[in-house]
């Protein structure tokens, strides 16, 4: 149970990263027409807006990486456990602990 708990954080965690990612895109194309090239970054400098999309974007492939990485990981440990134990679980049938009165 825990482990798909972890997997569906991982989960929420990825897409939190792709929205930040999608929601920073119109500040970029728009940085980016401003400043098409690399060497027109270095001669007239980078306002703070542009800047501020850069750490939006590193914490949007952050969040993308460490959620893809944590359900690979509980997917992995779920894959363990179901190898260890010879497949699916199962249910064991009760055995009746008592002799049967009329049997001998």
């Amino acid at each position: 149970m825990m482990r798909s708990i972890v997997a569906f954080l991982g989960l929420v965690v990825t897409g939190v990263g792709i929205w930040l990612i999608a929601i920073e895109q119109p500040k970029n194309a728009a940085c980016n027409a401003s400043h098409p090239t690399v060497s027109q970054l270095t001669q007239t400098g980078v306002g703070t807006s542009c800047l501020n999309i850069v750490w939006s974007y590193f914490g949007g492939f952050a969040l993308v990486a460490l959620g893809i990485l944590t359900v690979t990981i509980a997917l992995a440990m779920m894959r363990k456990v179901r190898r260890k134990s010879g497949g699916p679980r199962r249910a064991e049938p009760l055995a009746y602990p008592y002799k049967r009165p009329f049997s001998d």
